[in-house]
């Protein structure tokens, strides 16, 4: 390659440069400027499409927070309604509850020691019959005492 570069006169040498430099910066510009700045125009659109949803998300997640607040406190006052309600029924058929437990998704959970199996069974269906309330869960198991058990089980409001 040097031979055939020195054949040439010395201004045909730096026409040759010069024209390989132009084509060089051409080539550079083509494949490596030119899509580097596109790529930059594509994550710039991205950036700003992205802080918009971002934007959405926020208005959406502070709505989101503003139902829960206002569902929350309503489903505090529905659960202790329905814990009330349930002790005050479960009194009425001689049942002692035990344990008496609320959850998240609004339903109550009870336990029973040692009741009247006949009396338990009266006041599960008042509850899903009379008061349209729904068992969930129901758990029993025997005890020493014949017609007694212990129950364990879940009350959620009606369907």
């Amino acid at each position: 390659m040097k031979d055939w570069f020195e054949r040439y006169t010395l201004r045909e040498q730096l026409a040759l440069l010069a024209m390989a430099l132009v084509v060089t910066l051409y080539l550079l510009g083509v494949f490596v400027i030119q899509p580097l700045g596109q790529a930059r125009a594509d994550l710039a659109a991205r950036n700003t499409a992205t802080a918009e949803a971002l934007l959405r998300v926020d208005a959406m997640a502070t709505e989101i927070r503003a139902l829960e607040d206002t569902e929350g406190s309503t489903r505090g006052t529905r659960s202790a309604n329905l814990s009330a309600s349930l002790n005050q029924s479960a009194g009425r058929y001689a049942l002692r509850v035990s344990r008496l437990q609320p959850n998240s998704q609004g339903s109550v959970q009870l336990r029973f020691e040692s009741a009247p199996l006949d009396a338990l069974l009266r006041w599960i269906h008042e509850l899903e019959t009379t008061q349209g309330l729904r068992v969930d869960d129901l758990s029993l198991s025997q005890t020493s005492t014949a017609g007694t058990v212990s129950a364990t089980l879940r009350v959620a409001a009606g369907p």
